[in-house]
């Protein structure tokens, strides 16, 4: 499997402030990963980065094994959506592709219509980019992104702002760009259900440093079902299932939540058993932990 990006200890510092601590990461090809942080975690600083908008402050970065001077070369492998792509707001689809296509030096007129109907815009023939709904400059942003023929996309906040079908829509294409073309996609988004429907792998990240990095499948097993409970007296509650269940897997959640990683089988037994104590339950379920939900839960350990 080849590497697509590769990074060793790379930081980024402004003034006094440090964005991204020391990062070791490696990309490889086919992968989606997913880059997860609440605002200010560092995911802008180190996707400007990777596309050369702003320099390291000290490691290095590699991209299809090219470092220095030749990452420049290999950086024209990979389509960015780091901002938001500057389109000219009276000119079509075609028309704004056919500025850019030639600004970059891209001889084959034909990749125009192929991107188009890539990202289902080759009807749009005559609307001018002022007139598109938000999906459709999206769309528009991600075949810029593909006019280069790329083998990774690097995508910050792709589905930012989207309604649920145009968001749907992004996701579909981001998969079948992926499984048809084999195309490797960095993303990250706010909206994490859509991230854990599309990625493989996931990246998380908080005040510039990785806390976790972790595949879908890992994800998946330690997102299995938990027994939630919801109680005021939650000390009693704990003592009570440690003294009964010796080897009890819990996590204490804010707002006096208490999760059961394990005898989720028994819960019916544990609700009889709590309230045999006098331990008044005001929530009791069964369910899945979501991305957000892991994510939160991930958040909190590394606070304490």
């Amino acid at each position: 499997m080849k590497t697509i990006i590769q990074t060793n200890q790379l930081t980024k510092s402004f003034r006094h402030e440090t964005a991204i601590h020391p990062l070791d990461f490696t990309l490889q090809q086919g992968e989606i990963c997913a880059l997860i942080g609440k605002n200010g975690a560092g995911k802008s600083t180190f996707f400007k980065m990777l596309s050369g908008q702003i320099l390291p402050s000290s490691g290095d970065i590699a991209l299809f094994g090219q470092s220095g001077k030749d990452c420049g070369l290999s950086r024209k492998r990979i389509g960015f959506i780091v901002e938001t792509p500057t389109f000219f707001p009276d000119f079509t689809a075609r028309q704004n592709l056919e500025y850019f296509r030639i600004q970059r030096g891209i001889a084959e007129k034909k990749q125009i219509q192929r991107v188009l109907e890539i990202v289902g815009l080759a009807q749009e023939k005559k609307k001018k980019f002022e007139q598109y709904s938000l999906g459709m400059k999206q769309r528009l942003g991600l075949a810029l992104c593909l006019l280069g023929n790329p083998d990774c996309l690097i995508l910050d906040e792709p589905i930012n702002g989207l309604d649920a079908e145009g968001i749907k829509e992004i996701r579909e294409l981001l998969f079948r760009l992926n499984r048809e073309q084999q195309i490797t996609i960095l993303i990250s988004s706010h909206i994490l259900s859509e991230l854990s429907l599309l990625a493989t792998r996931f990246l998380f990240i908080k005040q510039g440093t990785i806390i976790e990095d972790i595949s879908s499948e890992t994800l998946h097993e330690k997102s299995k079902k938990q027994l939630k409970i919801h109680t005021a007296n939650l000390s009693k509650a704990v003592q009570i299932l440690e003294r009964t269940y010796p080897d009890i897997d819990y996590k204490v959640l804010p707002d006096n939540y208490l999760a059961l990683q394990n005898y989720v089988d028994k819960s019916q037994e544990i609700n009889r058993l709590l309230v045999k104590n006098e331990i008044l339950v005001d929530e009791f379920r069964v369910e899945s932990l979501a991305l957000e939900d892991y994510f939160l839960t991930l958040e909190e350990e590394t606070n304490q």
